[in-house]
């Protein structure tokens, strides 16, 4: 009787699937998409603001000349224009953010106000990734970078391989000889995340250079990657998930989301 009950059950799953046409709204918006970190880093930050796509793929057209600063309780920072890279905006020197500071993100696109504010969470040390070597050749893969759940300390683990200075891979184009994975942690644990649908697994060879970064994100940030992991990575497996929009922390109908993170990081050199 269990195994009839199994079929059954496998047959329904099969069966619920079903051809949807979706009729998008090509036309043209003035909503604008804000994807602008913060961080503990000595850098030039950067802010980067597009306007949406219509189509699958599409290359997102960047909102250019706009007015752009970022400040928190002690200081002003202007962010300005990439004239290279438009859509870009950089501030115009090198800052560290600074930990326990919120900082207010402020655009002004021909007289249309947009503002966001975050809260910078404290860095904290971890321990490095693990790797193995392949089945079948002498490459390696990545094994773990960190829980997935973790209802007190919510993280982004971004993972950035360069084996382009490789005996033998020298000669190939380095961004073939480059990759950047991105990992999260997060309070809660869904079961469209379980039973994702497979990811690519990346291959390296002995001698390449890992940089790991941990990046602590608040409450709030935690809520907008996990509903945008909903709508993108985590969607079409088994057990999908109810489709709505993603929250965003920016005013004025603005989408995305502007974060301040504090950021921990090691660099290993994978060996035999």
């Amino acid at each position: 009787m269990k195994k009839y009950l199994t079929y059954l059950f496998l047959l329904s799953l099969i069966a619920c699937q079903k051809q949807t046409d979706w009729n998008l709204n090509t036309q043209a918006s003035d909503k604008i998409v804000v994807d602008g970190t913060i961080t503990n880093e000595n850098k030039t930050q950067s802010v980067h603001i597009t306007y949406p796509i219509t189509q699958l793929n599409e290359t997102p057209r960047p909102m250019t000349g706009a007015f752009v600063v970022v400040n928190d309780e002690d200081s002003t920072h202007i962010f300005t224009e990439d004239i290279l890279n438009p859509g870009y905006y950089n501030s115009n020197s090198r800052f560290i953010g600074q930990e326990g500071h919120q900082y207010t993100l402020i655009i002004n696109n021909n007289g249309k106000l947009y503002s966001a504010k975050s809260l910078m969470e404290p860095a904290i040390s971890f321990h490095p990734l693990t790797y193995s070597k392949n089945t079948g050749d002498n490459l390696y893969h990545i094994d773990k970078v960190a829980t997935s759940f973790n209802a007190t300390q919510n993280a982004i683990w971004e993972v950035l391989l360069d084996w382009s200075a490789v005996a033998g891979y020298e000669g190939q184009d380095p961004q073939s000889c480059k990759a950047r994975l991105l990992y999260y942690s997060l309070p809660t644990l869904d079961v469209s995340e379980v039973l994702a649908p497979q990811m690519e697994k990346i291959s390296f060879p002995a001698g390449t250079i890992i940089l790991e970064k941990r990046y602590s994100i608040n409450p709030e940030h935690a809520a907008f990657i996990r509903a945008l992991l909903s709508e993108t990575t985590w969607t079409g497996g088994m057990f999908d998930s109810s489709h709505s929009n993603v929250p965003t922390n920016l005013s004025n109908g603005a989408l995305g989301y502007f974060a301040a993170c504090g950021v921990s990081s090691i660099s290993i050199t994978v060996v035999p």
